[in-house]
């Protein structure tokens, strides 16, 4: 908006100068001058704090101060407090002390993310820990029953305010803007992006049907692409830099016979998400791969056809998958959906802060998917 920097500029010189005027020999440092509440014409109220709850507490204050000074207005005549009054309230020794009590922010606090495919088993998982870690989440996914659900039980986890959903489809491009347009409005904007819908699909090379090959190219590649490319165009606009995280697989690195059209969609998300690491860099976006083997429990994948096609691909009863992968691990050991949780957390947070375009496997150990 033309001259919203200045005025920014003008608001926090004015806000010193209150400071300066009302500030006594024991008052607490000046806070942060920046405002909290914008009156935008023709668009309306914008409330801006340090987390969602914060934010939405002082949007509710504002509109009753004004309904406040709207009544009595229409009895009389409103009076604002002096200002070293209203000062001496804001600076009170007393609301200071509660303040430098308040616990440290959370490692994601103020951050945005968005996780699609955040109605199945890994979605759900990444949700909850950027949520414990105190970010805003809104998620996406196309089925809007189990979307409902995974709302409920994050609710429980963070609250209303902090969790958000939208149905959509991300294959069609007008329904991946109004999922960004709808993150923008909720929570402001979006800072990190877990890239996660997913299908899975299972038959021999010539059975493999040209439908079946398209469904998993439009989803695992076409779906990521549009997603990803308005996120990054928001965190360019945004000039904060930003984290993408796709959530590929296994697959992704080794051939599986039987399945081709799932594997060869997989390897191209994780060789996009190294084109799109290539020019992030210079603003500051960083993208990276996590990559689950047999994440069974809590999939909706593993729990439809692909569960049957892989028991049938490895001759194996389908009550016995989950075993035959964990013994063929090189650890032994099942992987969960928590596992890859915080794997995509390690990625957008700042402790992989100098890390992008990288893969890492969460698969209990798979020596054919050793990268190089």
């Amino acid at each position: 908006m033309a001259g919203l920097d200045q005025a920014l500029s003008d608001y926090r010189a004015d806000y010193t100068a209150y400071y300066e005027r009302c500030k006594r020999d024991t008052s607490p440092k000046i806070r942060d001058a920046n405002p909290i509440i914008y009156l935008i014409p023709g668009v309306g109220m914008l409330s801006f704090a340090k987390d969602k709850a914060t934010a939405r507490i002082a949007g509710e204050f504002y509109v009753n101060a004004i309904n406040v000074m709207r009544g009595a207005n229409g009895v009389d005549e409103y009076v604002g407090l002096p200002e070293q009054e209203a000062f001496d309230i804001e600076y009170w020794l007393l609301e200071e002390a509660k303040l430098q009590r308040m616990p440290k922010p959370k490692s994601l606090a103020g951050r945005i993310a968005l996780v699609t495919g955040g109605a199945g088993g890994i979605g759900q998982a990444v949700a909850r820990q950027l949520l414990q870690e105190g970010a805003c989440v809104m998620l996406t996914d196309i089925d809007a029953e189990a979307l409902a659900g995974a709302r409920d039980n994050l609710v429980k986890v963070a609250g209303k305010d902090n969790v958000a959903t939208v149905q959509a489809n991300i294959t069609s491009e007008e329904e991946v803007g109004g999922i960004l347009s709808a993150a923008a409005l909720r929570f402001g904007g979006v800072d990190l992006l877990v890239s996660n819908a997913g299908i899975a699909s299972a038959a021999p090379l010539d059975e493999t049907s040209l439908e079946v090959w398209k469904r998993n190219q439009d989803i695992l590649v076409t779906g990521y692409f549009l997603v990803s490319r308005n996120a990054f165009r928001i965190m360019k606009q945004q000039k904060l830099g930003g984290s993408i995280v796709f959530v590929g697989s296994k697959n992704g690195l080794v051939a599986s016979a039987g399945a081709s059209a799932y594997c060869t969609a997989k390897a191209a998300e994780i060789h996009l998400a190294r084109c799109i690491a290539l020019e992030g860099a210079e603003h500051g976006i960083r993208v990276n791969v996590v990559n689950p083997d047999a994440v069974i429990r809590g999939s909706r994948i593993w729990d439809g056809k692909w569960k049957e096609e892989r028991a049938a691909s490895n001759k194996i009863d389908t009550d016995d998958v989950e075993e035959f992968y964990r013994k063929r691990s090189m650890l032994k050991k099942s992987v969960f959906p928590e596992d890859i949780a915080e794997a995509v957390y390690f990625f957008v947070s700042e402790k992989s802060g100098k890390s992008t375009g990288n893969v890492l496997n969460v698969d209990a150990g798979n020596a054919a998917a050793f990268t190089r």
